[in-house]
């Protein structure tokens, strides 16, 4: 089998499998094998980062949900105290001389007394020592529907400052009480709702939300925390419409820009939803989300530059905003600022370090810098949380196996000036297991790529018996790959073709690469393996002529140079190879001017 040369061309075609397809990256590296071979990305070269599943920031905070009860109370209190929403009970004070009689006092005027005093807390917004005594008066005489309302306002009216104070658990118990003193108690429905919202019991939620409204449509704070319920639940329409109510009446309310911004931002309408972002920003200047999800917009524009300062000043208001850090380290990655991408997705896996898609992006990262081994180590471990993760896309789980036996190849370059062994054997197993997970054309094509370099690596090892059973695996796959997707065949088949070729099937390669040619007419290494091919057979003249149109097509091709210069000699024509010989000279390329002369016997100088 002829010895090929060292510093030949890797191409690395794009191809596409199952989607449609997309322009063609062509990426020129050095082969330890000294074979022009060719990898095929499943998606570009430099493909877009994965993003990470988080949706839009459409659940509230904690502080909104607190600010929001602390909204309705007032709003509720406010309305009430101007057009009450129930017959109220006559104030009494607690100095009222009336009281130190009521142990004398007939039951039922004595439940009007406490009543009365109820009010008197109800107007002071003390509603748990309002609760106590409307709660007395009702003792006292359980027909007075003055205290009963009463007794239901506060509690309801408790219940909300009890969320205010995070205590969810009582506050529910004081709306369903109080809900029970008074069914056509508003603020009770709305405390319900925000429970019922807090623990993602969404549809109980908008059901509550509903009634608060249709019990009192003053209560307009509503239209808010509603309206996000609606938008979660896809319901655009009257999502819009509530938030758009919301704004008209308060247009300085940062969250409700800010939600109005994530309903444009689901309409597409990008303008409008940076708009909406930008005034929420501006409004409070705090607001983390706002900052994220103008980042979110902007990279979805490509405007990635004003998508990183967005992105940093989330963090910077959030340092552990997981999101907003791999938005980050996403655009930093799209300008080519890699080192700012990794520092950011660092940040990230700190944060959470069996996130897949922030492992797979650290490992296009470093294989973006050339930092083969660190890209290995991240592919590896995302594969650690793929194979637990049974639901992962396959396509996917894939493309990772498939980058780890690409970056294994790359680390050949540097293990050739160490003279450490290239380890196909790992890229052979990652590139089984993704072949074994999709069965597809691309898959088959690079573990057939796969298999031919690790029989390449074993005929330089003086272990011909294994290599031949490896180039018949490699043939098999390549066969595959290159006749089940004819309108990208061109990597496969340009492989097969040096496959056969160091079978010995001369003519199958000879086919193979004239195929690739003339589909690809420009591929100055397919016209050497083709040269190469021919003078396999010892046809010296069509091989000659298949260098020199890889010369013609590029002058500075010395692999090309000196395989013309060889095959002129070898046929008798010793001035094109002097010619030939001059050039390589000229290229700088001493090693291979040595051995040309070698070759000669000195007659070329």
């Amino acid at each position: 089998m002829e010895k090929r040369f060292l510093a030949l061309l890797m191409i690395f075609v794009i191809l596409v499998s199952a989607v449609p397809a997309r322009s063609q990256d062509l990426v020129p590296v050095s082969d330890l094998t000294g074979g022009s071979s060719v990898f095929v990305f499943r998606n570009a070269v430099k493909a877009a980062p994965k993003r990470v599943a988080v949706g839009s920031r459409t659940t509230r905070t904690k502080t909104q949900r607190i600010e929001t009860a602390r909204r309705v109370s007032k709003q509720y209190v406010t309305l009430a105290k101007v057009e009450p929403r129930r017959v109220r009970s006559t104030v009494v004070r607690e100095d009222d001389p009336r009281i130190p009689k009521i142990p004398t006092m007939p039951k039922d005027e004595a439940s009007v007394i406490f009543a009365g005093v109820g009010e008197f807390y109800m107007e002071k917004d003390d509603f748990v020592r309002a609760t106590d005594f409307f709660t007395e008066a009702l003792t006292l005489d359980s027909k007075n529907m003055k205290a009963q309302n009463g007794l239901s306002e506060a509690l309801a009216l408790d219940g909300n400052d009890q969320l205010v104070k995070g205590n969810v658990a009582i506050a529910k118990q004081r709306f369903e009480q109080a809900l029970k003193y008074n069914p056509k108690n508003s603020p009770a429905y709305f405390g319900l709702a925000e429970v019922y919202s807090e623990t993602d019991r969404d549809p109980d939620a908008i059901l509550n939300y509903e009634k608060a409204l249709a019990m009192d449509k003053d209560l307009t704070e509503i239209y808010v925390p509603l309206g996000i319920l609606y938008y979660q639940q896809g319901q655009i329409a009257k999502s819009e419409a509530l938030l758009m109510k919301a704004i008209a009446i308060a247009p300085q309310d940062a969250q409700t820009q800010y939600f109005l911004g994530l309903i444009r931002y689901s309409q597409n309408d990008n303008d409008a939803a940076l708009a909406a972002f930008a005034k929420a920003k501006s409004l409070d200047p705090t607001y983390a989300d706002a900052y994220f999800q103008s980042g979110e917009t902007l990279f979805r524009l490509k405007r990635y530059r004003e998508a990183i300062e967005d992105y940093k000043k989330a963090t910077e208001l959030k340092p552990s905003y997981f999101d907003a850090l791999v938005g980050l380290g996403s655009s930093y990655f799209q300008v080519d600022s890699y080192p700012e991408a990794v520092a950011a997705y660092k940040q990230a896996e700190r944060l959470k370090n069996d996130n897949i898609e922030v492992l797979v992006n650290l490992g296009d990262t470093y294989r973006q810098m050339s930092n083969w081994n660190d890209a290995e180590a991240k592919y590896n471990l995302a594969t650690v949380f793929i194979e637990r993760d049974k639901t992962y896309n396959k396509d996917e789980a894939a493309d990772v196996y498939s980058k780890i036996g690409f970056v294994i190849a790359k680390q050949c370059e540097e293990n050739m000036k160490k003279f450490t062994p290239c380890r196909w054997d790992v890229a052979v197993r990652n590139l089984e297991k993704a072949s074994a997970i999709t069965d597809s054309s691309v898959d088959a094509a690079n573990l057939g790529w796969a298999y031919y370099n690790a029989a390449k690596n074993d005929l330089a090892n003086k272990r011909p018996d294994v290599a031949k059973v490896k180039l018949e695996k490699a043939k098999a796959a390549l066969q595959k790959a290159a006749f089940s997707s004819p309108k990208f065949i061109e990597g496969p088949l340009l492989n097969l073709g040096m496959t056969l070729s160091d079978l010995g099937d001369y003519a199958g390669a000879i086919d193979a690469f004239r195929r690739v040619i003339e589909k690809q007419p420009k591929w100055v290494f397919a016209m050497n393996e083709l040269g190469i091919a021919y003078r396999k057979q010892d046809n010296f003249r069509d091989a000659a002529a298949s260098f020199r149109k890889a010369v013609s097509t590029d002058g500075k091709y010395a692999i090309g140079w000196y395989n013309l210069g060889e095959s002129e000699f070898r046929a008798g024509n010793l001035g094109e190879a002097q010619k030939a010989f001059n050039k390589v000279k000229e290229l700088g390329r001493k090693d291979l001017a040595a051995q040309l002369q070698m070759i000669s016997g000195n007659q070329l100088h």
